[in-house]
């Protein structure tokens, strides 16, 4: 099969370049727009996964039926063998939108057979740029390690088959996320990435190989990507570039991530060299580590502090609670008491009565109830402290704090120094964390419940002689609300296969419970633009409904009834997204409803694109998130159903705890 596909992708490369087949549908035009009653119905369908009717529809003679049947399968959680059957055939469909469209889809399968339909496809077809393109990213989604190997071992492309060296390079991407990667798909994309005449559209995703795969560079690479990197005014070439020579560890790298820090203004660089310090001897970088504490931009400040509790040490603890106890913005100081309470010696004893007291005078004290939370956090780095953080979950209402607190027993029940540090007291302590965890799961709350079931799921063998009886776990599954508690569900469910030691599957979800799309909605809304109002400011969505058009309606529904108003982004991880909209503020729960996955074919590509964060495929809610930078990790997997066209620097200075004061349709 790989020999058969290497030859298919050989041949691909021999066709002449820039000149489409004979198309005998070219003369009809596709109509996919959302006034088109035809467009509708196989949303519709996608919407309620009647994949029968999306089959017999792939073979229809009307071209936008089968354009749309299948982009709409590239949206199904999993497909029969039949309609894989159907989609094989489209590959030779004289409409290269339908190709291209049936390669995504059969790509998105990850079906171990597709490959070899995939290389029958390149010996038959005198193929165009883009339907190329999507065979060789579904090669990268669906091949083994001789497929990707073969996607590496091509040398015929040129830079001017720019379509073709981006879906190759995409695929050698996708096939490494999947674990299949080599020292020659790392040298090619090293190659890309330091070519100065190659298009963006082919250095971008070698960028993000360079990112998100970690491998070691030799001392050529290292120094081209050092050059490189002094160079560049891309910025997703220089976060590939920084995160690579992180890894690195030379003193030469290290030089240059601290030039870059000290030159760029693109704040998510700084994020970045700070990530890729952690691959530095901690002495080297302390000093730049401390300076970006006051940082000018918040994420790249609390980055820092995040560093320290990451990566600091021991000698350093006095340090960090000498940084906290300076006044600092954006409670960057509970990070920094988290940090110093993490690396304190044991022997410090007048030290960590400090900290303590002082995280503890700060959770009394401060109206934040996201700062209380960090206040948590770090009081849990002592463990000793269990008995007070189930004190304050026992003494509060608030779901955030109650959440923080279950976290944090969880991270204390997870330590692999667990019983070093109990010592002869384990047993006793790990008999009380017991009984709270099910006491939290027993309270069916959302948040305490997951972390709860999170710990006993992690050691089944310490914590299932404490349960003599398990009946109450499947008492607690009986009364979860589904899907609004779908997440919280799903790990008491696994947390019982554990401690049971049975491998039963969840029961799948009720197809009732998925919205329909509502036209109307979107008719009577008349938008396509959403300004979300922040405390911080105000970000300007435009909504993609024939993308997504079951996401775009239930948005805006949600929108219509004011259910955004006074919602949070609780959390933020810098440089990668925020996230908010949940009913909590704390990450958990949903509404009585879900809304299907749907992922045509799209790159996350850029910054400011919104999605629907899930538990899983097709359990969308309510709560959302927006990318500071390009995710394609992501791609094929979220929904994408809009993107920021105003207010993106507003994205990017949200803190967990901003506050969504008001959002409206225009």
């Amino acid at each position: 099969m790989s020999t058969r596909l290497l030859l298919g992708l050989l041949l691909l490369s021999t066709l002449p370049a820039c000149i489409p087949p004979a198309d005998e549908a070219s003369a009809t035009p596709l109509n996919v727009e959302l006034d088109n009653p035809l467009t509708r119905q196989v949303a519709g369908w996608q919407n309620r996964r009647e994949q029968d009717s999306l089959r017999l529809a792939l073979g229809s003679s009307d071209l936008t039926l089968r354009f749309l049947a299948a982009r709409a399968l590239g949206s199904f959680p999993e497909l029969t063998e039949a309609t894989i059957d159907s989609l094989s055939a489209l590959l030779a469909d004289p409409a290269e939108g339908v190709r291209t469209q049936a390669a995504y889809a059969l790509g998105q399968t990850g079906n171990p057979r597709v490959p070899d339909r995939l290389a029958a496809a390149f010996d038959r077809t005198a193929e165009t740029s883009d339907f190329n393109a999507a065979l060789l990213e579904a090669v990268g989604k669906t091949g083994d390690a001789g497929d990707a190997a073969n996607l590496a071992a091509i040398s015929t492309y040129t830079l001017s088959d720019t379509a073709l060296m981006a879906g190759r390079a995409w695929g050698i991407y996708y096939a490494a996320l999947r674990g299949f990667r080599s020292a020659e798909s790392d040298a090619i994309m090293v190659d890309l990435v330091l070519d100065p005449e190659a298009a963006a559209a082919i250095r971008h995703p070698a960028a993000h190989y360079l990112h998100r795969v970690a491998f070691s560079v030799d001392s050529v690479q290292e120094r081209g990507l050092r050059q490189e990197l002094r160079n560049t005014t891309d910025p997703v070439v220089a976060m590939g570039l920084i995160r690579t020579l992180g890894r690195s560890g030379s003193g030469a790298a290290r030089l240059s991530l601290l030039r870059r820090m000290d030159t760029t203004a693109d704040w998510r660089e700084r994020v970045e060299v700070l990530l890729a310090f952690a691959g530095f001897e901690y002495a080297t970088v302390r000093e730049s580590v401390i300076e970006s504490l006051r940082d000018p931009h918040p994420l790249v400040a609390r980055t820092a502090a995040e560093f320290f509790l990451a990566s600091g040490v021991e000698a350093d603890a006095p340090l960090y609670l000498q940084l906290a106890e300076d006044p600092l913005p954006n409670h960057l100081g509970l990070l920094l008491y988290r940090a110093a309470n993490r690396h304190l010696s044991p022997f410090l004893s007048d030290y960590r009565d400090r900290i303590n007291a002082a995280l503890r005078n700060q959770y009394t004290e401060l109206d934040d109830p996201y700062a209380r939370a960090d206040a948590l956090r770090a009081l849990g780095e002592f463990p000793w402290m269990y008995r007070t953080l189930y004190g304050y979950y026992q003494e509060t209402d608030l779901p955030i704090l109650r959440t923080a607190a279950a976290e944090t027993l969880q991270a204390i029940s997870d330590r692999t120094d667990f019983d070093a540090f109990f010592r002869g007291n384990g047993r006793r302590v790990r008999g009380e964390l017991a009984q709270y965890f099910q006491q939290m799961i027993a309270s069916r709350e959302e948040g305490p419940a997951y972390f709860a079931a999170g710990a006993l799921a992690a050691a089944p063998e310490i914590y299932l002689p404490y349960y003599p009886d398990l009946s109450w776990l499947d008492d607690a599954l009986a009364d979860f609300e589904l899907p609004r508690q779908l997440e919280t569900y799903t790990e008491v469910f696994g947390a019982r296969n554990a401690l049971g030691g049975t491998k039963q599957s969840m029961p799948p979800i009720d197809a009732a419970l998925a919205r329909d799309i509502d036209w109307q909605v979107l008719e009577d809304s008349g938008a396509r633009t959403v300004v979300l109002t922040t405390e911080e400011g105000a970000i300007s969505l435009v909504l993609w409904p024939t993308v997504a058009p079951a996401t775009v309606t239930s948005f805006l529904e949600l929108v219509g009834r004011e259910y955004y108003d006074g919602k949070v982004f609780h959390r933020v991880v810098p440089n990668f997204v925020a996230q908010g909209g949940g009913p909590r503020g704390d990450g958990f729960g949903s509404e009585d409803f879900i809304v299907r996955t749907e992922t045509p074919r799209l790159h996350w590509d850029r910054a400011g694109l919104v999605g629907m964060a899930s538990a899983g495929r097709d359990t969308e809610g309510v709560q959302f998130f927006i990318t500071h930078r390009p995710t394609p990790h992501l791609d094929g997997k979220y929904t994408i159903f809009g993107e920021v066209v105003e207010g993106q620097d507003v994205v990017d200075r949200l803190l967990p705890g901003s506050r969504i004061t008001r959002v409206e349709l225009r």
